[in-house]
């Protein structure tokens, strides 16, 4: 998959609050080519996108590429809209042991939830 950082979205803030948590404000951009399909006039943020965003910024973090393995609780709660909510905040925390990482992530802005990740990345 294509990296998505700082064309798709952008960092406005990142703080490592532990050795196993970090919390994010990113902010995505509306106008980017994904939303030509997904949806032209209504654009929403792909869930995969999400994922993808959690994966790139545990990368950034640990300093290794990561392959998710197992996606054992996703919840896409709510969508996502750029437009009407063009920052979102990120909570990572996650455990790590020789190679594989076990996350358990949250896309939200204020109190509405937008995506609950519970998974595991493998370092490749």
């Amino acid at each position: 998959m294509i990296k998505l950082k700082d064309e798709f979205y952008k960092v406005l803030e990142l703080k490592k609050m532990s050795e196993n948590q970090i919390l994010a404000n990113i902010e995505i951009n509306r106008d980017h080519d994904i939303y030509k399909g997904h949806f032209p006039n209504q654009p929403i943020v792909p869930g995969v996108c999400q994922i993808q965003i959690v994966k790139e910024l545990l990368e950034e973090l640990i300093g290794k590429k990561l392959q998710m393995t197992h996606g054992d609780n996703i919840k896409f709660t709510g969508m996502i809209i750029p437009d009407q909510t063009p920052v979102v905040n990120l909570e990572v925390n996650f455990k790590m042991n020789e190679l594989e990482i076990h996350c358990d992530a949250k896309l939200s802005y204020g109190e509405t939830v937008f995506t609950k990740y519970k998974g595991k990345f493998l370092a490749v």
